[in-house]
Parts: structure tokens; C-alpha cells; sequence
């Protein structure tokens, strides 16, 4: 790898790191597209995955006053569930066909919370339900946050329960995710050389984040995770089709 594509990598994690310190989500959405401009895809992928592990983990521990653990604890087993799942559909079907799946799923969802469908009284068991999806796109596609999104999203946590949930269980699913990519042979050299070499200007991303959340209205960030999530949904689609 040259100096001017780790530069260019550098400059998409930093700001992939500033968009996960904002919202709680996004960092693999928006760095593995640009990502694979300037290497392969698996390498794109497992650099973004053990990135992400560490940023959610840092932000994990900065959110830990925050009440958040039944959520999370549903989520993150429902989620173990569905990852044998999703390996098996990595290894058996096309993952351009998953892509293009949860980008339509995204948009419908999308669509019912802009019509502002109350999805808040539906039962614990939708909880577990987006739990295995999430699980299900953790090892399939590397793509396991626009279902949580859209859970916590429909239960319309608050900004600081909302990262703190997302941050937890991210850390969990990356970390299978990484134990599952390594066991498979996917952990290769330069994907682990990048990734430690990210490490600090995600460190740096994360600390121009948290600092900028302060400027975020709350009444404005549902309307703000709405964009990221039509953005998510669009570039599944994309990335579907085009990759």
C-alpha cells in the first residue's frame, strides 16, 4: 500500500469515526464503499470491522452510566442467534442479493417512520426479531446496523440511549464478526496492518464527535438518523448492483 492510499483510507475513517461519535451507527456504511476505491473488498471490510470493535468499545465505556442494558442484552443474544444464519448465507447464496434486500427493507422502513407509523407498542418479540436480522447481516454482508437503527428508532430512545445501545451491542456483533472472519482466513496481514494503523485517527474521529454532539438539537436528530438511514438503504442498493 502507498502512503497516498493509507492518506485517502485515513481521511474516510476520520470522518466515517466522526459520523459513529455523532449518531451511533454508520462507521462500516460510509468507510467500506470508499474503502474498496483503494483495496480489495475483504481487506475493506475486516479493516473496517476491527476499526469499528474498537471505536464502539472506547464509546461503550464513555456511555456506561447510561441504563440501556436490557435492550442490549436482547439484542446482542438474539443477534448470536442469527449469525450461524448469516455465515450460512454468506457461503451459499449471493451477497449482492442480501445487499439489495436490506436496502429495500431499509427504505420501507423508512417510509413507515416518515408516515409515522407507532411501532411502539409492538411486543418484546419485535426486539429479538431485529435482533437476528442484525446477526443474520453481521456475518453475511458485514452490514448489521440499519435493523437496530430502526428498532431504537421505532422506540424513540432518546440521543444518549440510543448510541449507548448501539455502541454495546456493536462491540459484541464486531467482535464475533472478527473471531468468525479470523477462523475463516479472512484476517489477513495487510488487513490487520491497516487496521492498527487507523486506529488513532479513528481515536481522533471519535474525539471531534463527541465534542460536536452538543450541537445536535434532539428534536433535530430523528430527522437526521431518517437521512443516514435513507442514505444506508441507497447504498446497499448501490452497492448491489454496481459492486
Amino acid at each position: 500500500m502507498t502512503i497516498q492510499q493509507f492518506i485517502f483510507i485515513a481521511l474516510i475513517v476520520l470522518g466515517a469515526s466522526i459520523i459513529q461519535a455523532l449518531f451511533g451507527f454508520g462507521f462500516g456504511l460510509i468507510s467500506v464503499p470508499l474503502m474498496i476505491f483503494f483495496v480489495d473488498l475483504p481487506t475493506a471490510v475486516v479493516t473496517a470491522t476491527a476499526v469499528s470493535t474498537v471505536s464502539c468499545a472506547i464509546q461503550w465505556w464513555e456511555s456506561r452510566a447510561v441504563q440501556a442494558r436490557e435492550m442490549s442484552q436482547r439484542l446482542v443474544c438474539s443477534a448470536i442467534i442469527g449469525m450461524p444464519f448469516g455465515l450460512w448465507l454468506l457461503l451459499n447464496l449471493d451477497a449482492r442479493l442480501m445487499k439489495g434486500i436490506l436496502g429495500i427493507v431499509v427504505l420501507f422502513g423508512v417510509f413507515l417512520s416518515i408516515k409515522g407509523f407507532d411501532l411502539q407498542r409492538l411486543p418484546k418479540t419485535f426486539d429479538y426479531a431485529m435482533g437476528v436480522v442484525a446477526g443474520v447481516l453481521s456475518t453475511a454482508t458485514s452490514t448489521n446496523g440499519p435493523p437496530l437503527v430502526f428498532l431504537l428508532h421505532a422506540r424513540h430512545f432518546e440521543p444518549q440511549d440510543f448510541r449507548a445501545v448501539l455502541n454495546r451491542v456493536f462491540t459484541f456483533l464486531n467482535f464475533f464478526t472478527l473471531v468468525i472472519f479470523t477462523l475463516a482466513g479472512k484476517m489477513t496481514s495487510e488487513a490487520l496492518q491497516l487496521a492498527l494503523l487507523s486506529i488513532p485517527v479513528m481515536g481522533t474521529g471519535v474525539f471531534i464527535g463527541t465534542r460536536l454532539r452538543s450541537r445536535i438539537n434532539p428534536d433535530h436528530f430523528r430527522n437526521l438518523v431518517i437521512g443516514l438511514l435513507t442514505l444506508s438503504g441507497l447504498s446497499a442498493i448501490a452497492n448491489a448492483i454496481f459492486s
